[in-house]
């Protein structure tokens, strides 16, 4: 018996089978996206929605089949029919819903899908219950099961492909999708139909429990069409409040945060974001990315765009090295750090990028990065800065090469002690203004330290560095005004010239900072260029530090004693201790020539303190042999000077310890050591004298100390420096001198010591100025203690 098909039916049969397969590939997604525990209930759910379409669309084929004799079906296998089928579309949404899954697991899953599909054809086939039974073609039947298996396996390959890729597809290619799978349904169940044989004479019987086909294919395709409806409509509000849930996280997140889809174009942003951006609400939304790209990076931006797509795993960008911005609506560009994370939702492939604006931090880095390279007090580039400046300069090589010039203010450290650090603070940033406009745009000022500065001239000359050299020299000497105070502060400079004197950034700033010491040397407020015999003057200068270091402990220290003679009958009243060093290659050193150097490098104290214990200790051995009671005199540096208590306990310590009586000590200091802080030196001189000790005022004349405060210091003896008693034998203004010194003496209760007393024809102009003490080489050079005691008791003869 043959029949014919119903066209009409026929194309119901593939809508349903469309249908079925659209919302499989939709429901497909929502198994791969789901979580563990879910994924079981989207794979049935969706199992159940393919397989009753498939059912469906199967027994609607049946009727689109027409025979001469009404179709009758067996109710039992008719719903027996439906269990393969669903079972078939579960296993296809599972495996399509797997992550990880081979070529091998798709083909058994294929095979499996395969059965299940010509399992519930041939049981609906058999719920017709023909007689004679009807009969099947082997070929037909084998051609089914292949178009079966096939059709599983693009079934397969398209719920895969069209329900979870980094490119989501569009509405219309995921219909198109459905219509393959539609055919591939369709081809299998009819070919099937080509399989089947009926006789000529035969007749569907009425068995208990047969219904006739129209009735039973509306039931069935009522049933299926109402829960796919049903699964569609559950499926999107359930799609939809997740969505939602999304949403609300991402909104509630607290930093700004956009989410863009796998073409490119921003799907969510959330408030903040918006907010750092400058957008309303919603007007990032479908926009391409490529809108917060700034202009002059959108030639890179197509391979930044995928690499920013194709992100497999959570990465930072603008994090390190290179700078990331984003572009405000206002067209403004924020620096940023970008944190991307790939995530999928509802199968779909998204990047969630979380922005960090930096602004704040590069604010911040910046104000760090100036307080690391800038002087907060004065405004100038510091030393780091400078480092680096040099090493660009040397790394340039210009053929003119540049100048480097070392400046140091000469009397701030006056001005800091008197009117304190803020005063001080406020005549640095002053002289820091001075210099910048004095070098203006021929070179960089910078501030080294303390009252140290540098000044680093490209190209030019040496003659042009001089130049600049004088004009800062003149800038910093025009007096300054400071709480009602003029204040006077000059500047001491040294230059170099790369590479004339030096190719790298420690041998230049070196012999610049030599040349520097050199002019401070010469008189200060001056501008000296290095010259060879500069390095060599301080190298000797150095390596007489280090050895002078360790020269007491090695017994190479000595004291040697100068008479003190009383004139008029020329007879030894006292001792100057003085201290030289016997240096085991240079011989015997004058203090002089060390005593300079032991007070710059803080070497003085411990030496001065040795000087006067051992002063006192040889004193006091002679007084115990019995020798004349005689007075010893003792120098006091500046640096034990303004140290007061320290002096005065070394003092009241010696002396103690060695029995020796106060009154047969004398301190000798200078003048320039007492007017530096008159106040505070007539407090020290006091607190000695208390003591019995009498104070001495050493090259008097030499110094600035006014008569006033002459008059007011507790001093016993004014020593008249050399320079006036030289040529007091040929100098009438000398002799005026000496005479005017003598009278004031006199007049203040001092007694008058005339130094440097060399030649006989000094004698007679010092006895007729009735001054009564002399020291020189006339009658004694300094001389060790055991040659001191063996003139000590003989007259000198006239």
């Amino acid at each position: 018996m043959q029949g014919s098909y119903d066209f009409r039916t026929l194309v119901l049969s593939f809508l349903i089978a469309w249908f079925a397969a659209f919302v499989a590939i939709q429901l497909a997604g929502r198994v791969r996206s789901a979580t563990s525990r879910r994924t079981p209930l989207w794979a049935w759910a969706g199992g159940i929605a393919f397989g009753l379409g498939i059912w469906s669309m199967h027994f609607t084929g049946m009727m689109a089949f027409r025979l001469p004799l009404p179709m009758m079906f067996d109710i039992r296998l008719t719903a027996l029919s439906v269990v393969p089928a669903v079972l078939a579309s579960v296993l296809a949404l599972y495996v399509a819903g797997t992550r990880r899954r081979n070529f091998g697991q798709v083909l058994l899953a294929a095979a499996f899908m395969a059965m299940g599909i010509c399992s519930m054809h041939y049981i609906g086939m058999a719920a017709i219950p023909f007689s004679p039974a009807a009969t099947y073609s082997t070929f037909w039947v084998v051609a089914s099961v292949v178009v079966a298996f096939a059709v599983s396996l693009v079934a397969l390959h398209l719920l895969t492909r069209f329900s979870w890729i980094g490119n989501e597809p569009r509405f219309g290619v995921q219909l198109g999708a459905a219509a393959l799978m539609a055919l591939g349904v369709c081809g299998t169940h009819y070919t099937g139909m080509a399989a089947l044989q009926i006789a000529p004479d035969a007749m569907c019987l009425l068995a208990p429990g047969a219904i006739p086909g129209e009735r039973l294919n509306l039931v069935i395709v009522g049933i299926a069409l109402l829960y796919l409806a049903a699964i569609t409509i559950g499926s999107q509000r359930d799609l939809h409040a997740s969505e939602q849930r999304f949403r609300a996280l991402v909104d509630g997140a607290p930093g700004a945060m956009i989410i863009v889809d796998a073409d490119g174009r921003i799907s969510l942003a959330n408030v903040e974001a918006e907010r750092l951006l400058g957008y309303s609400r919603g007007d990032l939304v479908g926009c391409a990315v490529e809108v917060l790209v700034p202009d002059r990076l959108l030639p890179r931006c197509p391979a930044e765009r995928a690499r920013f797509l194709q992100v497999q795993r959570r990465t930072h960008l603008g994090a390190g090295e290179h700078e990331l911005h984003c572009l405000r609506r206002d067209g403004v560009e924020v620096p940023v750090e970008l944190g991307l994370s790939p995530i999928t939702v509802q199968g779909r492939n998204l990047v969630v990028a979380s922005i960090i604006d930096l602004t704040e931090r590069k604010q911040a880095q910046d104000r760090i990065a100036h307080l690391a390279y800038f002087d907060t007090l004065t405004g100038l580039p510091n030393r780091s800065k400078f480092e680096v400046r040099l090493e660009q300069a040397l790394a340039q090589r210009d053929p003119e090469g540049f100048g480097l010039i070392f400046a140091d203010l000469d009397g701030f450290k006056e001005i800091n002690d008197s009117l304190g650090h803020s005063a001080g603070d406020r005549v640095l940033a002053q002289i820091a203004h001075r210099l910048r406009e004095g070098v203006g745009e021929r070179g960089e000022v910078f501030r080294f330290g303390g009252d140290e500065f540098i000044i680093l001239l490209p190209s030019g000359s040496p003659s042009r560095d001089a130049g600049i050299a004088e004009e800062l020299i003149r800038r910093v000497a025009v007096p300054l005004w400071m709480e009602g105070e003029q204040l006077g502060v000059t500047l001491s400079l040294g230059s170099v010239r790369h590479p004339e004197h030096g190719r790298d950034h420690d041998q230049l700033l070196k012999r610049a900072d030599i040349a520097m010491y050199q002019a401070k040397g010469a008189g200060k407020n001056v501008h000296l260029r290095f010259l060879p015999d500069m390095e060599a003057s301080v190298t000797r200068r150095f390596a007489m530090l280090n050895e002078l270091r360790n020269a007491q402990e090695l017994g190479q220290l000595v004291l040697l004693y100068q008479p003190i003679i009383q004139l008029r009958d020329r007879r030894v009243i006292g001792a100057e201790a003085l201290v030289y060093w016997d240096h085991p290659r240079h011989g015997r050193i004058t203090p002089s020539t060390f005593i300079p150097v032991a007070e710059e490098h803080g070497l003085i104290e411990q030496l001065g303190e040795w000087v006067l214990e051992e002063a006192v200790r040889q004193s006091a051995a002679w007084r115990t042999r019995g020798l004349m009671q005689m007075r010893m005199a003792v120098n006091v540096s500046s640096a034990q000077f303004r140290d007061a208590n320290r002096l005065r306990n070394a003092v009241d310590r010696v002396l103690r310890r060695h029995g020796y009586p106060a009154d047969g000590l004398e301190l000798e200091i200078t003048e320039r050591q007492i007017m530096t802080d008159p106040a505070s030196s007539i407090a020290t001189m006091v607190a000695l004298s208390d003591l019995g000790v009498a104070m001495a005022l050493d090259d008097f004349g030499t110094g600035y100390s006014s008569l006033s405060h002459l008059r007011e210091f507790p001093l016993r003896k004014l020593k008249i420096d050399r320079a006036f008693t030289d040529q007091i034998d040929r100098d009438p203004a000398g002799l005026a001198i000496v005479r005017a010194v003598v009278e004031l003496g006199r007049n203040l209760g001092m007694q008058v010591v005339a130094e440097g007393v060399e030649r006989e024809a000094q004698v007679a102009p010092l006895l007729a100025s009735e001054c009564a003490q002399v020291q020189g080489f006339l009658f004694g050079a300094p001389m060790l203690a055991s040659e001191f005691e063996r003139r000590l008791l003989r007259p000198i003869p006239a």
